[in-house]
């Protein structure tokens, strides 16, 4: 179809034209080789999506669902492989090690096989750190336009308006609007937050770096050294901070930047994110202070890691300001958390707090029957109105997710790793939160976990395949096997032929 071919070519020529940063990264630290290597990636990645994109420009029409669930599919299949490129020609990593990083990268997952980070250019830090901040934004808009307004994973979406107008042309520019909106904050809060971490007396590279880490709740930092000792306690608060504004919703945020306060309170989801991080925050913050010496400042430094460790596990990037940090905490308990995840809108993994809570209200609802089947019980949660249909569409995202993590579990467990290590491997990287399993969870009489780049490629492969399915929300991949889905879109198409896709 036309118009999947189109709108792919366009992401891949934004993706290839944000090779430029890159490559100005690389003529200020005078690596002058690896900037002729990324432009000329850039000329030739411009030329080819450039032209796909001119040589279908209003050549195609709209898209039928099935076509939307092929553009997300295609999306996500092809700009890991456009990403990996620059990173297998430059660095000394093989191809499959180079798809794992670009695909944890564009996930947003933040694991890495990378060994000595130190020894890569600099230009390349600044790609890989990229792909993290430009996966977050791919995946809002995807989210939005497309899985949202499907009832993909029983999301509910006010853009279902949208994509169902019969003008093509107005649906493109009214796609363009809202991803331009949405864009406008993002940058926004990007901007905001180098700022922060610049007037903290952290080197502008660095800001740069760390402020799309937390805007995207990423994983990737770009130094080898431990968040405490770059960021400082201010630091690190700072990083929380954003990290926890980037678990939140993205409407949400609009509404905050538009100062609707009555809509901002009904919006339960963002409050019970806030409430876990405060909570989590302060259990952390009591297990540093207990292990640690009676110095000056010991308090101020546990509160600034306990608040980082929160919300970095809520906002399942899994970064930690020291090693062990984490390990503090009951592993079941880390696995809840970032299984959990945070806002449906937001770039952060998880099944998110809108499902559970659904899935909870509705358990209570039914348990409630029992005492009094005859009651009228309230159809909402939150701001959301729970409807048979979104409860059947959540419960089979939660079912797809069960399955997707018990055999990517299976898979690395089959390859000698440790079953706990598998299973938690498999969950933290379903979550986007890849960086949590080496944060030291092995029992004293026992050996350490191996690395990611300890792990088989087939395992390698599994665990990409596992990140993909959860930033794709499970069902968005599945529907694609369908076949009633595919008869629906076909009854759909015989009743409007107008609208079918060239």
């Amino acid at each position: 179809m036309l118009a999947v071919l189109f709108y792919c070519a366009c992401l891949g020529l934004m993706m290839t034209a944000s090779l430029a940063g890159p490559i100005f990264v690389g003529l200020l630290n005078s690596e002058y080789d690896v900037a002729l290597r990324l432009s000329i990636y850039l000329l030739l990645g411009g030329f080819l999506f450039a032209a796909l994109v001119l040589g279908i420009l209003h050549r195609q029409r709209r898209m039928p669902r099935i076509g939307r669930l092929a553009l997300v599919a295609l999306v996500w299949l092809t700009l890991p492989l456009v990403a990996a490129i620059p990173i297998f020609d430059i660095s000394a990593l093989n191809f499959s090690d180079s798809m794992f990083e670009a695909v944890s990268g564009l996930t947003t997952s933040g694991s890495s096989v990378i060994q000595t980070l130190e020894t890569w250019p600099r230009a390349l830090i600044f790609w890989r750190s990229q792909l993290q901040w430009f996966g977050g934004y791919l995946w809002i808009i995807s989210l939005i336009l497309i899985v949202a307004p499907l009832g993909i994973g029983g999301l509910t979406s006010h853009t279902r308006t949208l994509i169902a107008h019969s003008d093509q042309a107005q649906v493109q520019r009214r796609m363009v609007q809202l991803a331009g909106r949405f864009a406008i904050i993002y940058v926004g809060s990007t901007a905001l937050s180098f700022l922060a971490f610049f007037l903290t007396a952290v080197s502008a590279s660095d800001a740069v770096l760390l402020a799309m880490a937390a805007i995207s709740t990423g994983g990737f930092l770009p130094f080898e050294t431990t968040l405490d000792q770059v960021l400082g306690r201010v630091g690190m608060v700072i990083f929380g901070l954003f990290l926890l504004l980037g678990a939140t919703s993205i409407f949400w945020q609009s509404m905050l930047l538009g100062g609707e306060f009555k809509r901002l309170g009904r919006h339960r989801e963002s409050y019970s994110i806030i409430a876990l991080t405060i909570a989590l925050a302060l259990l952390v913050t009591v297990l540093i202070a207990t292990g640690s010496a009676n110095e000056q400042g010991a308090i101020v430094t546990a509160l600034a890691e306990g608040f980082l460790a929160a919300s970095s596990l809520v906002a399942t990037s899994g970064v930690e300001s020291r090693p062990g940090v984490f390990a503090l905490l009951p592993l079941v308990v880390v696995l809840f958390v970032v299984f959990l995840g945070a806002s449906a809108y937001s770039t952060s993994g998880g099944i998110k707090h809108y499902r559970l809570g659904a899935m909870f209200v509705q358990s209570w609802g039914e348990l409630d029957k029992l005492i009094y089947p005859n009651a009228v019980r309230s159809r909402h949660f939150g701001t959301a109105t729970r409807d048979i249909e979104v409860m059947k569409a959540i419960w089979s995202f939660f079912l797809a997710t069960l399955l997707v993590i018990g055999l990517g579990t299976i898979i690395i467990a089959s390859s000698g790793v440790e079953f706990e290590a598998a299973l938690t491997a498999t969950v933290v990287n379903f979550s986007t939160a890849g960086p949590v399993y080496e944060s030291g969870w092995a029992a004293p009489d026992m050996p350490d976990w191996p690395d990611y780049h300890a792990f088989s490629a087939a395992s390698k492969w599994a665990l990409m395949a596992v990140m993909l399915l959860g930033r794709l929300e499970v069902l968005a991949i599945f529907g694609l096997f369908s076949f009633s889905f595919w008869r629906t879109d076909w009854a759909e198409r015989r009743v409007r032929p107008g609208s079918v896709a060239k």
